[in-house]
């Protein structure tokens, strides 16, 4: 045995291995207060080797943005901590998700490509969670298809009105009874995005998109296995451990996949880019063709003929049309249920610029109730009540703190939504705040983002305003809308928040 070995062994008293544990301990937290110098104020002292501030979290939260409520009163609306290898900012004012989100959106356009977000989207591959110049490219290719398509208004509200119509029917045969509205609003407007998608009379009656609809809804309603898998995904040595949320939440995500990538291949064989475009996926495969031109790089030419590119974009198509829309539509019936006064202001308006004929895009101007009734169930309703997760791409300084290159960070925008200081009576339903003095529209009114902002401003917006302003205008005009439980429901939440489930009674007008 050498010598050096045996003077260690003699020394290892526990005494002696107390001080070294310490001494490693000390020099942590020396690190730590380096590397968080400038930075927004945080708990330091709690923050532990592989761990971070995991222990300064509210473990008892059922939502996702209540675990950070004692750090919020601890250290004020802009604070920071690390979680696993990540370092976090925090920005829950309204000053600081503003600046965020619209002020310094190139600073933070990044999204971090944690181990859940990552495989689910293969490889970061879709809009949501790309980066880089091939994220950047493929975001102008879904925008100008998009925009393609949306520009045929006479198309979209064809599409919209079929399956609004089907809707009013189902309601009208459940004749006055209570019946929970999430399945047939959520049938509705994924039959909408269906046809939008993959082409005219496709919807969840094919066996294929409705198994697409059942996968992406067992996803939304997974609050536990999504909360558990993205949290997990802050810790990239937590893959190894024996958790199967993260492994759910993947295996549901390949299997959306898989019915995408078979539909995707079937029209390839038979895409005509002479044809004119009359669904997504052909106005997609169309700009494609188009853009090949416009290729200046490797990794944009190998994004522009990457299958799996337009497999995680129509993903995003999907869920992102069929979830947002049909939440936000359970959330206003709920409100409107337990506010009648505000029910018979609407249909009063629609009675009066509509009389015997159905709604159209072109009464949006004439019906500023409906659309404010729409933009107060998106405040009050926060289907995303944190913007998802954004990462600084450069050193930059929030609300004059430091933020280094690579830091995580999350905009709270239900702290600006429910804030007192931004709107009167904020907890209270009430659409009248989006309508000014001369019962207009209000559309710029600031602090709004529930489609977030910025860079990262949601590509499907447009659609979805379209369809929650002709559904909203159709049930409106259609029923007076009743609780049958007395109050309006709970709200659940991990990433998404929806309302938890309720009945209404739905009581045809004359």
């Amino acid at each position: 045995m050498s010598p050096w070995f045996v003077t260690i062994y003699d020394s290892l008293s526990l005494g002696n291995v107390f001080l070294f544990l310490l001494l490693l301990f000390l020099l942590h937290y020396l690190m730590v207060l380096y590397e968080f110098r400038n930075m927004p104020p945080g708990p330091r002292l709690t923050t532990l080797p592989v761990l971070g501030n995991i222990f300064s979290l509210d473990h008892k939260a059922k939502r996702f943005p209540d675990t950070f409520r004692s750090l919020k009163e601890n250290f004020g609306g802009v604070f920071s901590l690390k979680l696993g290898s990540y370092n976090f900012v925090m920005a829950s004012t309204t000053d600081a998700v503003k600046e965020v989100l619209v002020k310094k959106s190139a600073d933070y356009a990044g999204r971090p490509q944690m181990h859940v977000f990552y495989t689910s989207t293969l490889g970061g591959k879709d809009i949501v969670f790309g980066n880089g110049p091939a994220w950047k490219f493929y975001r102008k290719l879904f925008t100008t298809a998009l925009r393609q398509y949306l520009s045929n208004f006479p198309l979209i509200e064809s599409r919209v009105s079929t399956q609004a119509v089907k809707l009013v029917q189902f309601i009208e045969q459940q004749d006055g009874k209570a019946f929970d509205p999430a399945d047939c609003l959520q049938r509705a407007v994924a039959d909408v995005i269906c046809g939008i998608t993959f082409k005219e009379g496709t919807n969840t009656s094919h066996p294929d998109m409705d198994k697409l609809l059942k996968l992406n809804v067992t996803f939304a309603a997974s609050a536990d296995d999504v909360q558990m898998a993205s949290f997990l995904s802050f810790f990239p040595w937590a893959c190894h451990l024996p958790f199967n949320a993260a492994d759910r939440i993947i295996k549901l995500f390949f299997k959306m996949h898989a019915i995408i990538r078979k539909s995707l291949r079937e029209r390839m064989k038979t895409f005509d880019p002479t044809e004119p475009v009359e669904d997504f996926m052909s106005a997609l495969l169309k700009t494609r063709h188009d853009f090949e031109v416009e290729c200046e790089t490797d990794e944009e030419r190998s994004a522009l003929l990457s299958e799996d590119h337009f497999i995680a974009a129509i993903e995003d198509m999907f869920f992102g049309g069929y979830e947002t829309t049909s939440t936000t539509l359970r959330f206003a019936i709920a409100f409107l249920a337990s506010h009648p006064n505000y029910q018979e202001a609407i249909q009063h308006q629609l009675d009066e610029v509509l009389g015997d004929r159905r709604p159209s895009l072109d009464d949006r101007p004439n019906l500023p109730l409906v659309q404010a009734t729409i933009l107060e169930a998106l405040r009050l309703g926060n289907v995303l009540p944190m913007a998802l997760p954004h990462i600084a791409l450069v050193d930059t300084i929030l609300c004059g703190y430091r933020v280094p290159k690579d830091t995580v960070i999350f905009a709270n925008t239900e702290s600006v939504h429910l804030n007192p200081k931004c709107w009167e009576d904020p907890t209270v339903f009430n659409p009248y705040r989006h309508i000014d003095a001369d019962g207009k529209l209000i559309t710029n009114q600031g602090n709004f983002y529930p489609f977030g902002a910025g860079r990262r401003v949601c590509a499907g917006e447009p659609l979805a305003k379209v369809e929650l302003f002709l559904f909203s205008s159709w049930l409106l005009q259609s029923f007076t809308f009743l609780p049958a439980d007395g109050h309006p429901p709970k709200s659940k939440a991990s990433i998404i928040q929806f309302p938890e489930h309720y009945k209404i009674r739905a009581i045809k007008r004359k």
